[in-house]
């Protein structure tokens, strides 16, 4: 063989090698996955779950305020129809519902000493105006904030939030937005309505706006999703002016469910209060507008 012949031999062979070794680097670590996303304004991510253990984990505590509501606790505030509460956990602050307008909101916020300034993101259980009548307000404090809202809402509510300058995201499944705080998957009442979660030492913390699906069965979807066992629900649970055998199939449901605190304002009604107050004392939470509400360990 010739030294010409035998170069040719030495660079096909090199040749070969690199390309073998290129073909088992890409096979190695195998192409590039293809996913699917959509915007960050519009899709939530859904919570992986895991079986519920006995008790919650730790966490060092939860404050809930009502800084709207048209029951009566703490005097000198504004009672309009509607609901909003301000939550601080040690992983975020945030805004559960927004009450019927800017004004009451603005108002009681400051005589009530929470900046809303300070604020995270918003949760919007459903679309309806005494909910949502005070995101005017968190666009002028906080422009640009997060506002989750529950899929099977109306466009309108989508397009109301994006045009006050807010970044609505429409929640599908039940999605932890911050360490310990979740958004549960929306229900159908009608509308559709979603509820918070969030995890305190002594078990999951529920906040409800109006509950048309059931504060029961939202209360059963958070647990059956985060995977803890409850401890309190606080909010409006729709039951004012019902038959007493629909109050009691929902309270006694929550209670079997392991509910230790219930707390019925905005449209749960005098009925629904008695009822808890006469046949759970121990677990019967009075409230309106001003509670504070703080879970430790």
């Amino acid at each position: 063989m010739s030294r010409g012949e035998l170069l040719l031999v030495v660079i096909t062979s090199l040749i070969i090698a690199v390309a073998a070794g290129l073909v088992i680097t890409l096979t190695t670590y195998g192409p590039p996955q293809t996913t699917t996303s959509s915007p960050a304004s519009t899709v939530s991510t859904p919570l992986t779950t895991t079986p519920a253990p006995t008790t919650a984990p730790r966490a060092g505590y939860v404050r809930v305020v009502v800084v709207v509501d048209n029951n009566v606790f703490r005097e000198g505030l504004a009672t309009p129809w509607g609901i909003s509460m301000y939550v601080e956990t040690p992983s975020a602050r945030f805004l559960f519902d927004t009450g019927p307008d800017s004004a009451d909101l603005e108002g009681n916020a400051a005589s009530l000493g929470i900046d809303l300034g300070s604020i995270d993101f918003v949760v919007i259980s459903h679309e309806h105006g005494d909910h949502i009548g005070g995101l005017p307000l968190i666009a002028r404090v906080r422009p640009g904030l997060t506002v989750y809202i529950p899929s099977g809402a109306s466009p309108y509510l989508r397009e109301h939030v994006r045009e006050l300058g807010l970044n609505p995201v429409v929640i599908n499944e039940t999605t932890e937005v911050a360490e310990g705080v979740y958004v549960v998957k929306p229900l159908y009442g009608p509308p559709y309505e979603e509820a918070a979660a969030v995890k305190t030492p002594r078990g999951l913390l529920v906040l409800v706006g109006c509950s048309h699906p059931g504060a029961n069965n939202l209360v059963r979807q958070a647990v059956k999703d985060v995977g803890i066992k409850p401890y309190a629900v606080i909010g409006g649970f729709h039951l004012g002016g019902t038959p007493v055998g629909v109050v009691k199939s929902v309270i006694d449901d929550l209670v079997e469910l392991g509910v230790q605190k219930i707390y019925p304002i905005h449209c749960s009604g005098s009925n629904t209060r008695e009822y808890v107050a006469e046949n759970y004392s121990d677990r019967y939470g009075d409230g309106g507008v001003g509670l504070e509400v703080v879970v430790k360990g």
